[in-house]
């Protein structure tokens, strides 16, 4: 037992040394965890006075409530982006044009052919030809890019200007 006294008594300062760095430390880990509660206690205190009063379960379940409904209304929304994602590609999102002289008695490109296409390369060509006494418009449909009835040049270049969007 003397012996350990000795050694105590010899190393007294390194002990005291090392017993002051880890109160340090501890100190250190004190103020880190008041300020943490420091700050959960004014969220805490910012909830119960954004909510009505009443007891903490109370507001738990009226939070869960709110998620729930949140959660309802986005599921809603994505069957309605869902739907508008369907109805969007069957809208008309290429249109391709080409003027032209249908005869070569009538002047200027008077005639016309007007591609309008899906994102699936469906939809229609419109063409109308104009002619010195008459004139005459016809429309063809387009099933992915390609229609059963036959196509003049001009149809087929409006179809390929709509394929690339361009007018």
């Amino acid at each position: 037992m003397q012996n350990f006294l000795d050694i105590i008594s010899q190393n007294a300062t390194l002990i005291i040394l090392f017993l002051s760095v880890l109160s340090i430390i501890e100190l250190i880990f004190i103020l880190i965890i008041n300020g943490k509660f420091l700050r959960i206690n004014r969220t805490y205190n910012k909830v119960i006075k954004t909510l009505e009063k009443g007891d903490v379960f109370d507001i738990f379940s009226r939070i869960l409530t709110e998620n729930e409904e949140i959660k309802n209304k986005l599921d809603k929304l994505k069957i309605d982006l869902n739907s508008l994602d369907k109805e969007g590609k069957t809208a008309i999102k290429k249109v391709g044009m080409v003027r032209y002289n249908a005869f070569p008695d009538v002047g200027s490109d008077l005639s016309f052919s007007i591609a309008l296409l899906d994102s699936n390369d469906d939809g229609i060509v419109l063409s109308g030809i104009y002619g010195r006494n008459e004139t005459a418009t016809f429309a063809k449909p387009i099933e992915r890019g390609q229609s059963k009835y036959p196509l003049s040049a001009e149809e087929v270049q409006a179809i390929e200007r709509a394929k690339r969007k361009a007018l």
